[in-house]
């Protein structure tokens, strides 16, 4: 069977993998029956804006895309309009497409869109009737005049609604349009509209009034997520329209003014809640933890400080700790970076009463040590996501049974950790699987004297024992009549030789010998100077599904390493053996490259930067290599690859390859810093 016999559902679940793009310029070219399919309604679902599809197109072709997928779409979404810093909107183009008559988009439910030019939002939600969901830039909102809070309350129907973080391009061209008071004023006009809101998402409104979030909890009784972002204008009195059995199931205050006091009536009012964070509020301590313990019995997410905000550091201690070891049993995810005051002792107590965690971030709690990972990894085997980067007591006595105990590790990050060293797996190797129980299987039916070998070598059971001394007239004691016992011991005889068959399958040369691993997808090594080439050959051995490793900044690993790596992990998709410092320098030299384009075709982000020892010629061998379409950070003192034509692809090799070169600046007056981005003319660069 080819792939062209392969039913339209199929094709269709294939097809939904690969990015509109590459499906309108390349997949459908292929023949008639694929560009049909490339026009289904159920891969058009969802259309984020694309500068490149709108420069490759002309508004005519545009319009009759649109119309034959229209009664499909469900999202739009024009964030990667804004990703470059432009000074005009430049998808004018699609937005009068959009609004054309013959465009149905009645089933739209969801746009994203960080701005939009004066006149187009009142139409676009007109016709968009179905619009459930809209999230904007708060500069945006700000800067609108009025117009969009005027345009929000035509659509009573609204369950979400969000406000986010504005990019630099859109304060550009945007100008403030009235005075903070009226933007409040406006915004708690809006929310008594919207009746039905049940999400809302407020960032960096770091002026938000107290009396807007009150008219957002008077008017909204359906509220189920609450997240505010930097609204360090919020403080307890913002809550005290919270109805007393209020719906809410998550609830984020990062950066707010809300204090011990504040938390209590929240708790008590939202006895439902999941879901909470309070990272950045400089008031909360263990108090509110407490709170949460006794008003909230299904917290199952719990965030009291974040890495992203480096200012402010958790008040949590290790009595918080103690509170949800003894109350929180449903704890899923706990997130406290940078918490200097909790140590092993609460950790402990919290791993072993909390078995279900799957996601920790402890990153930043210096006394965090291995005592911590070796409870986590007795304990709380059902570990998804871990986070010990700058626990700089932990070394691999810790990190070895977390990673062999909790199956279900996806994600590990020790970055920062200069003593993690002796990475040591083996106790994989020791863990019986279903293969060798088989193979004991079969070694006690070799043994017994009723097996025999058939003509072509396979095993086969004559009879079982037991049903030989059932059938032996003598010792037979069986009152069901001579053709029940013939079946059952026929179905029986074909039972235990199918079995036997499929052990000497098992044992085929060709078949390699299943073995144990490790499921971790994510791995993060970066800075840890103490890792050796015999730390990468653990890895290799034991976590062949990697799909990202980042080992920046391990300088005692040399070529024969990242040899062990790329052999071993071939699946890879980021690979970062960068410096990671301007002092002391990796030893990697240009076979590490050879070994990287030789064995990861699945690799599409490569970082190489501050390695001394790798020349052009070297780059040039990984360009005509490497898999398509990938990204090369590097550093190099050689201007001449600057010149596109220094890295034309080897024609013999691969005729379709291009290459651009993006220089992202130049330190100490000759290093440059370059981004090569390599791509198949064919092909197109992937989204």
């Amino acid at each position: 069977m080819e792939i062209l016999d392969l039913p339209e559902e199929v094709l269709l679940l294939i097809f939904s993998y690969v990015p509109l793009y590459n499906l309108f310029f390349s997949v459908q070219q292929t023949c008639l029956a694929w560009r049909d399919l490339c026009f289904h309604h159920s891969l058009w679902g969802t259309v984020h804006y694309s500068q490149q599809i709108d420069e490759k197109l002309t508004e005519e072709e545009l319009l009759s895309v649109l119309k034959s997928v229209s009664r499909g779409l469900q999202h739009l979404v024009f964030e990667k309009a804004f990703q470059q810093r432009e000074t005009n909107f430049s998808f004018l183009k699609i937005l009068k497409c959009i609004l054309h008559q013959d465009v149905d988009v009645s089933n739209i439910s969801s746009l994203k869109i960080p701005s939009i030019p004066n006149g187009y939002l009142e139409p676009l939600v007109d016709k968009c009737s179905g619009l459930s969901s809209i999230e904007v830039s708060y500069y945006y909102a700000y800067c609108s005049n009025g117009e969009f809070f005027v345009t929000m309350k035509k659509l009573p129907h609204l369950k979400v609604f969000k406000i986010t973080e504005s990019s630099k391009c859109i304060e550009t061209f945007a100008e403030p349009a009235f005075h903070q008071n009226r933007f409040n004023e406006m915004l708690a006009d809006m929310f008594s509209g919207l009746l039905e809101l049940e999400v809302v998402h407020i960032a960096s409104v770091n002026k938000l009034y107290d009396s807007t979030l009150c008219a957002l909890l008077d008017a909204c009784k359906n509220m189920k997520e609450l997240a505010l972002y930097g609204c360090d204008g919020i403080s307890n009195a913002g809550f005290q329209s919270l109805p007393e059995k209020s719906g809410i199931t998550s609830l984020h205050l990062n950066s707010t003014s809300v204090n011990d006091k504040g938390m209590e009536h929240i708790c008590r009012s939202c006895p439902g809640l999941r879901k909470v964070s309070f990272a950045g509020c400089m008031y909360v301590t263990d108090i509110s933890i407490k709170h949460l313990c006794t008003h909230c019995p299904n917290l199952e997410s719990l965030c009291v400080s974040d890495p992203e905000i480096f200012y402010h550091k958790s008040n949590i201690t290790d009595g918080g700790l103690d509170y949800l070891s003894q109350n929180s049993h449903a704890l899923r995810s706990l997130t406290m970076c940078n918490s200097a005051q909790i140590s092993d002792l609460g950790l402990d107590q919290l791993a072993r009463s909390c078995c279900n965690l799957m996601q920790l971030d402890v990153s930043g709690c210096l006394s965090v040590s291995d005592n911590t990972l070796q409870v986590l990894a007795q304990h709380c085997n059902h570990l998804q996501t871990v986070n010990f980067s700058e626990c700089v007591h932990l070394t691999g006595k810790g990190i070895n049974p977390l990673v062999t105990s909790c199956k279900w590790l996806k994600t590990l990050n020790v970055a920062n950790c200069p003593f993690v060293q002796n990475l040591n797996f083996e106790a994989f190797d020791q863990i019986e699987t279903p293969y060798d129980r088989y193979l004991k299987e079969k070694e006690i039916l070799s043994n017994l004297p009723d097996i025999l070998n058939d003509d072509n070598g396979r095993v086969s059971l004559a009879a079982d024992p037991e049903l030989v001394e059932e059938n032996n007239p003598e010792n037979s004691t069986q009152t069901c009549d001579n053709t029940n016992h013939k079946t059952d011991e026929k179905s029986e005889l074909d039972r235990t030789r199918a079995r036997a068959n499929f052990l000497n399958a098992l044992t085929c040369s060709s078949i390699p010998s299943p073995k144990v691993h490790s499921e971790l997808r994510f791995l993060n090594l970066g800075l840890c100077s103490k890792v050796t080439d015999h730390c990468l050959r653990q890895i290799a051995m034991n976590c062949p599904d990697l799909r990202e490793l980042d080992i920046k900044g391990c300088f005692n690993t040399t070529d024969l390493g990242i040899s062990y790596i790329a052999r071993g992990c071939q699946g890879l998709k980021l690979l970062n053996i960068s410096s990671g410092s301007m002092i002391q320098k990796m030893c990697l030299t240009d076979q590490s490259l050879v070994s990287i384009a030789t064995h990861c075709k699945g690799l599409r982000q490569l970082f190489i930067e501050k390695n001394p020892l790798m020349s052009l010629d070297g780059y040039k061998n990984l360009f005509d290599h490497c898999s398509l379409p990938c990204t090369v950070s590097l550093t190099t003192k050689s201007p001449e690859i600057l010149k596109t034509d220094i890295l034309s692809m080897d024609s013999s090799v691969n005729s379709c390859k291009r290459v651009n070169v993006f220089c992202r600046g130049c330190y100490k007056g000759n290093i440059y810093h370059l981004d090569v981005l390599l791509y198949n003319s064919d092909g197109h660069i992937l989204e």
